[in-house]
């Protein structure tokens, strides 16, 4: 097996002839938005420049050929930022993993805990709940309906409509996906693919195999009989969304681990203050504005709970330059939220923005991550709060 590794953002050179165009062609092809990939000539002899442009994990081309991306942050702090952007540090289970020295080891270990989890639950018995069903049957079961069968009065049978207390339920389908996704992951190592198998073995009796989404796992309604599968699928969502579907067809024998470093900056930050914010303040992320011909969405509004009037509207960028392009884009959703102040929040810049444009007060503000995290979050809701700023 060849492994290119390379840093995000970091250029990585390979020689022209210690690579396959066929490989090259795959990455082109298939992660054109993921990479930037171009040829160098030089008399001592060509080279291949490929740039991650803000993706990590881990990419199999075919059984010769894959490439791990690592993250220019320190490991440690990816962990800290991936348990706050999936809610995984309220569940208790992550201080094991702080040990893992590599973002493949820390999936290995992670979809090792989703298996026993789910497993301990097939053990207790699934969650059930009565499904509303519709069936012609030559048996009355439930309710008829009656307008159907005054229609076709001819016809023996009955339509009826009656309910169905079963496990075939949209929170079981999307454990089962989530699990046939991992399966699928070459990178697990090999007691966990054996466990990983024996949970997809448990839950295909009694469940659907039915594609799920990332966005499926959010936003779900759970009750005293299913409060544990809040973790559940809180871990599905991690898996579902940082694991993309493959570019072939059929059962191709390993899908790409990626995950995308300014949507994860950007979930981090909308976490962490969410949870860090004084009580009187609130936050909106994702705001949705909506015009006849297009739309667009805000990253992050910070209001005052007790008026619901809007304070701040942010924007995060994971880069180091912040471009004209980038102040015109929150000049613009500010304005349309009919407030004074814009951040755009970097985890480094080198040239910080701090000025006034009509009435907006625009600046830029760091959230580091090459240092603690708790500590750089205080620092930067304390720049944040500040009443020379206000």
């Amino acid at each position: 097996m060849n492994t290119i590794t390379l840093t995000e953002y970091k250029p990585c050179y390979i020689p022209r002839d210690q690579i396959p165009q066929e490989i090259i062609d795959y990455l082109k092809n298939n992660y054109k938005n993921k990479f930037r990939i171009n040829l160098k000539y030089s008399k001592k002899g060509d080279q291949w420049e490929i740039v991650s442009q803000g993706w990590i994990g881990y990419i199999p081309i075919n059984n010769d050929w894959n490439f791990h991306i690592k993250p220019k942050v320190h490991i440690t702090n990816i962990f800290k930022m991936l348990e706050y952007a999936y809610n995984l540090k309220s569940f208790q289970f992550l201080d094991g993993l702080m040990t893992c020295d590599s973002l493949p080891d820390f999936y290995n270990r992670l979809a090792t805990i989703f298996a026993r989890l789910i497993l301990k639950r097939t053990q207790k018995g699934l969650y059930s709940t009565y499904i509303k069903h519709s069936q012609t049957l030559s048996y009355v079961k439930g309710k008829i309906d009656v307008k159907t069968m005054l229609k076709h009065p001819w016809k023996p049978k009955l339509t009826c409509h009656y309910d169905n207390f079963t496990q075939d339920i949209e929170d079981n389908q999307i454990l089962l996906w989530t699990i046939y996704v991992i399966s699928r992951q070459e990178i697990c190592q090999v007691n966990t693919r054996i466990l990983i198998r024996k949970v997809y073995g448990a839950l295909q009796g009694y469940v659907t195999l039915s594609p799920s989404t990332a966005n499926d796992c959010i936003n779900r309604k759970y009750n005293r009989l299913n409060e544990d599968y809040r973790c559940l699928h809180s871990l599905c969502r991690f898996f579902l969304e940082n694991t993309t579907p493959s570019h072939k067809k059929g059962n191709h024998h390993s899908l790409p681990f990626l995950v995308n470093m300014n949507q994860l900056y950007e979930k981090f930050v909308a976490a962490w203050l969410k949870k860090h914010l004084p009580p009187h303040l609130g936050i909106k992320t994702q705001h949705r504005v909506e015009y006849n011909n297009f739309s667009f969405k805000i990253d992050l509004i910070i209001y005052n709970k007790n008026t619901n009037q809007n304070l701040y509207v942010l924007d995060t960028k994971y880069k180091t330059e912040i471009t004209q392009s980038d102040i015109y884009q929150i000049i613009t959703y500010t304005f349309e939220q009919n407030c004074n102040y814009a951040i755009i929040i970097t985890p480094t810049i080198r040239n910080p923005i701090n000025d006034k444009i009509n009435n907006i007060n625009i600046r830029s503000l760091n959230f580091f991550l090459d240092e603690d995290i708790e500590a750089a979050g205080n620092n930067f809701l304390e720049q944040l709060m500040s009443q020379n700023y206000i």
